[in-house]
């Protein structure tokens, strides 16, 4: 993926990327006090709107919520992995996160599939996310 140009996330969105590329590993956001699960950050719960957090690792595995196979680009850096998928995981903790799909044949993507997401660390501040499947076999993390 080089070449792509690399988002500068801020705030809390900041803190969430900074603690993936610091462990390699993929977390969400839990309440200290109920125990939700939230993507993308925020400062309060959304359930008790409780101000107590912490960024938990897990491991990535999910089910296939939504996806779109792009065949077109204005991004140069892009065009060479034309076609791309690009695919919404609902992960096994609750929430949805975005990442680029990694198959040999993106369009046998189907709504239901089980995934594992994986962080590809992009300097100090930044993953991106890189959605695996199942029949590709999981790799090691």
């Amino acid at each position: 993926m080089s070449g792509k140009a690399i988002p500068k996330p801020d705030d809390l969105n900041l803190k969430f990327f900074q603690k993936i590329a610091e462990t390699g590993r993929m977390h969400v956001q839990e309440c200290r006090r109920c125990g939700h699960h939230s993507h993308p950050p925020r400062y309060y719960c959304c359930e008790c709107f409780s101000p107590d957090w912490r960024f938990k690792e897990i491991g990535g595995d999910g089910t296939v919520y939504s996806h779109t196979l792009s065949h077109y680009t204005a991004e140069p850096a892009w065009r060479d992995e034309l076609p791309f998928a690009t695919v919404v995981v609902e992960l096994d903790e609750g929430p949805r996160i975005v990442g680029s799909a990694r198959t040999a044949d993106p369009a046998s993507i189907r709504i239901g599939q089980r995934v594992r997401v994986l962080p590809e660390r992009r300097g100090d501040d930044f993953a991106f996310f890189t959605v695996v499947f199942d029949k590709d076999g999981y790799p090691d993390v």
